[in-house]
């Protein structure tokens, strides 16, 4: 067996494509294969109908996975084909794009390992620059995108996500059920995300449940284009609106100490954020003497624990109403004015509540996808825009189908 049948073999170009000639670097680096085609009809590059072909381009030149750590080279005279609907443009190529460097097993290579670790690592484990992994995950999402198709969520969640300084947001679209980032928008004010929204009116009354937090932008939106889902203002950020007005009556009540007092509690301030189940077992004694000392502040997280039991509960309709007006008559009584105005903003926001207590929805998944979201910008060191942010985001969150080919 020659090389040239050696690498036949090994790469299998499907017909009628031939490996003509292989030529190895004397110090072993480097391998370059030449193929060659049979007479054949091609298929236009665009529609993937056959056509007859045209004419050839000059030889071009793709990178394709090592041999032996040698890197390797394939080369190839594309024909180009006079299609009926796009007229003369270049024939398919089986083993590559024709418009890209990287032959499609390389490509992939390229993506699996680009979501197992930052481009730095990418680009020095597939021997592909930074520069072209950027096109890779540009041409992976694409495909992936349109495989997916216009199809939304049934159960979406909308929250925004930071994504540069000074204010700059994402308006982050989950699909909760695949537990999956669906798309981002550029900006979180309703102005400014409405057009994607508009976009897609007939498509979103498909959407059963929608999952957010208490701001009333999203809520308006998700009345404006969905009226009929649930809107559900999930666990996560009732109960962050919550421990802020216990943290709110805890600073009032610490000013009233004394300096040496103050400084003993303020070391403690992290504890009355704790649920009473996740209170780590060194601090207990310390919390007991400081809820002696902070009884207003003790209140105010004995209210908030009593209404973390609302998920708790199974839920019944009578049952879960009448917990929560017990819960809010004690807020609204308790003489802690945080308490009573997040009491106030919980009471106007209830049929969302209720309606995540009842479905068992939360923006957790959101939640953690945003965290998922920080972890890409930081391996990245940045980016430079934000399309490029937004193409990681769908690659890595997005569980797109991003086969080569």
């Amino acid at each position: 067996m020659n090389i040239e049948m050696f690498y036949q073999k090994l790469l299998a170009p499907p017909a009628p494509w031939l490996v003509s000639r292989v030529e190895l670097a004397d110090d072993g680096s480097r391998v370059d294969i030449w193929l060659e085609h049979k007479r054949y009809t091609f298929l236009c590059s665009k529609c993937m109908k056959p056509a007859s072909t045209y004419d050839h381009m000059p030889e071009r030149k793709w990178q394709h996975l090592d041999t032996c750590e040698s890197k390797t080279f394939l080369h190839a005279r594309l024909p180009r084909v006079n299609c009926p609907e796009h007229g003369v443009v270049q024939g398919s190529f089986p083993l590559a794009n024709p418009y890209v460097d990287l032959t499609h097993k390389l490509e992939m290579r390229c993506v699996e390992t680009l979501q197992a670790c930052d481009r730095s690592d990418a680009a020095k484990l597939t021997g592909v620059s930074w520069e072209r992994q950027s096109g890779v995950m540009e041409r992976a999402v694409k495909r992936g995108l349109a495989r997916r198709g216009e199809a939304l969520p049934q159960i979406m969640g909308l929250d925004e996500k930071q994504v540069f300084a000074r204010h700059k947001y994402f308006t982050i679209v989950t699909d909760i059920e695949r537990r999956a980032v669906f798309d981002t928008i550029d900006g979180r004010a309703v102005k400014v995300i409405s057009p994607w929204f508009e976009k897609r009116k007939e498509a979103l009354k498909s959407v059963k449940c929608t999952t957010m937090d208490m701001s009333a932008g999203y809520a308006k939106i998700a009345r404006e284009y969905m009226p009929q889902a649930e809107n559900c203002f999930d666990h996560f950020h009732v109960i962050a609106a919550v421990n802020t007005a216990v943290n709110e009556v805890r600073k009032q009540e610490q000013d009233t100490l004394a300096q040496k007092d103050r400084k003993e509690f303020f070391r403690l301030r992290f504890c009355f954020l704790y649920g009473k189940e996740n209170l780590p077992e060194r601090y207990r004694l310390r919390f007991e003497n400081a809820k002696a000392v902070l009884k207003k502040t003790a209140r105010a997280w004995a209210i908030k624990e009593s209404l973390r039991d609302l998920w708790n509960i199974e839920y019944a309709e009578k049952e879960t109403v009448a917990y929560f007006n017990r819960w809010y008559w004690w807020a609204t009584h308790s003489r802690l004015e945080p308490m009573r105005k997040v009491a106030h903003s919980l009471k106007k926001h209830w049929d969302g509540i209720a309606a995540a207590i009842k479905n068992g929805i939360s923006n957790a998944l959101t939640e953690g996808l945003n965290s998922k979201i920080e972890t890409v910008k930081r391996d990245a060191c940045g980016f430079r825009n934000k399309a490029m942010f937004r193409t990681a985001i769908l690659f890595h969150c997005g569980k797109l189908d991003m086969k080569t080919g």
